[in-house]
């Protein structure tokens, strides 16, 4: 099967190169890679506004809503997952492409040859990581080189970062295993919490969609490939915090499954009323997590908040996946392990303070970024 597998990729790549090998032709359109519409649908909605029409969006299925809004705007979409489509019009268009923005990894990159004065920046979906990813995840330790190779390949596409801190241009250097050009604005999606209308609208619109007193709690799970069910009886969690805590619980975007086992439990919140993470966080009074990013983003919206690190298999996904070597010397909160201790923790636990985490992960986040990235790809059009 791996044989197989390695076989189509080979394929794959040869017709990608092919079909970029035929595209010579040069055009004024930037190019928005499109997968992780939580964190892209504010960085489109910013170059929609400046750019208008110009820009372009090349999604995958998850990114399909969103992309379907700015096609009625008069955008052009293109379906990468679509492989007809991916070589008849994507190459092409990233071949000729002065700006290709990026929020995540595209395998189909390593098949194309880019001019040298085309910028790949990769906008990446968080601010900040725990768990490692690229070259330094234990999974792709185990890949073939030639597997590995085809990694590289994609990496060296990429000519920018935007980071929010110079300990995430160290993270992406060491877990892609090349020189990094650092676009020091901050993960876009930050400038929310910069924002005193938002921050006020989003809190007004938590209480009027949930009209309680309580002290908020909300459970943020990471992704997992495979699935597991997670050691807590949310029904005792409810009944022990009831009078003081309301506790909520989100699935990763991706886990259906768990999405799924969640809508069962009677005694959770799992219905967040058209509210967007992002809008619930200033609302929370405890995060609990694991190895997700989102701490970082909630260090800025609430940032006398508490967190709580629910790492109940941190030896099997240390071993599985890789942590970030550092984590326990910066983590802004206590590690548990199981049910017993995150409750005492809840309940029990003083608030720290979350500064020195902000300043180590959210060292440049000044609420400006959009505007910074807009104002840069500008300038790439005009000179």
């Amino acid at each position: 099967m791996r044989v197989i597998t390695s076989l189509s990729k080979d394929i794959y790549l040869k017709l990608v190169k092919k079909s970029a090998d035929k595209t010579k032709l040069p055009h004024q359109k930037i190019v928005y890679l499109l997968s992780f519409p939580s964190t892209s649908s504010y960085v489109l909605k910013k170059l929609y506004e400046k750019f208008g029409n110009k820009l372009l969006i090349c999604y995958t299925k998850d990114g399909l809503e969103l992309a379907q809004q700015y096609k009625n705007k008069g955008c052009t979409i293109y379906n990468i997952d679509h492989f007809p489509t991916l070589l008849k019009n994507v190459v092409p268009i990233i071949v000729g492409s002065k700006v290709i923005l990026c929020d995540n990894y595209y395998a189909f990159l390593a098949g194309v040859r880019l001019s040298s004065e085309s910028v790949v920046v990769q906008l990446w979906h968080a601010n900040g990581a725990i768990k490692s990813f690229g070259l330094s995840a234990n999974y792709t330790k185990n890949v073939s080189s030639k597997d590995q190779k085809r990694y590289l390949d994609v990496y060296q596409k990429f000519t920018h970062y935007v980071v929010s801190s110079e300990k995430m241009s160290e993270v992406f250097a060491n877990n892609y295993q090349q020189p990094i050009v650092s676009l020091p604005f901050g993960y876009l999606p930050t400038d929310y919490y910069f924002d005193d209308t938002w921050l006020a609208t989003s809190k007004k619109k938590f209480d009027t969609q949930f009209l309680t007193k309580k002290k908020i709690a909300l459970y943020v799970p990471t992704y997992r490939e495979k699935y597991a069910k997670i050691p807590l009886d949310f029904s005792k969690i409810s009944n022990t915090l009831g009078s003081e805590w309301l506790l909520f619980v989100k699935a990763h975007p991706h886990d259906k499954q768990l999405e799924n086992e969640l809508r069962k439990e009677k005694t959770i919140i799992t219905d967040f009323k058209g509210m967007s993470l992002q809008e619930l966080l200033p609302s929370v009074d405890c995060l609990i997590t694991d190895y997700s990013s989102v701490p970082f983003e909630y260090s800025l919206a609430n940032p006398n908040g508490k967190i709580i690190f629910f790492c109940y298999d941190l030896l099997e996904y240390q071993n599985s996946v890789g942590l970030e070597k550092d984590f326990t010397t910066w983590a802004p909160g206590r590690i548990v392990k199981n049910e017993k201790e995150l409750l005492q923790e809840i309940q029990h636990s003083n608030y720290r303070k979350l500064d020195t985490f902000n300043q180590l992960w959210n060292e440049y986040v000044n609420g400006k970024a959009a505007n910074q990235l807009v104002e840069w790809v500008n300038n790439k059009y005009e000179n």
